[in-house]
């Protein structure tokens, strides 16, 4: 299940996961949420918080998402989750090969804050005056 948080803005996504993530989940949500934010025309910056997390599989989903042509736009990803998928990740530094020049860093789950900072480095918000 994939759901955006509601820290979210802009080009700046994140996303809470429990760690199944069905094909329907990339296709209804991730991507288009993602494709929205590139209308701004800026780097999508991107925070996975991975809850409940006991074992995850990528399949077909994943694949298309690393495969996804708006992928180039992406310049950071912030995961953040507990140890154990760590040290996951650790294992596995295949799982985000082909993603080219995306930095990607591990944040523990109390450093949410953190990552949205990391985030949100350098992004320009322009603020319009209210009409009236």
């Amino acid at each position: 299940m994939l759901d955006r948080m509601k820290e979210s803005s802009g080009s700046v996504l994140g996303f809470r996961f429990d760690g199944k993530l069905s094909e329907s989940d990339y296709a209804t949500i991730l991507i288009p949420e993602l494709e929205r934010a590139m209308e701004e025309g800026q780097s999508i910056r991107l925070l996975l918080k991975i809850e409940g997390f006991r074992s995850w599989r990528p399949g077909e989903g994943w694949d298309a998402f690393r495969e996804w042509p708006g992928l180039e736009r992406v310049d950071r990803i912030a995961v953040v989750g507990g140890e154990r998928w760590r040290e996951w990740m650790n294992r596995l530094p295949s799982l985000f090969v082909g993603f080219g020049e995306v930095d990607v860093r591990y944040f523990p789950e109390n450093r949410l804050r953190d990552a949205w900072g990391w985030l949100r480095e350098g992004v320009v918000r322009i603020t319009l005056p209210a009409a009236g």
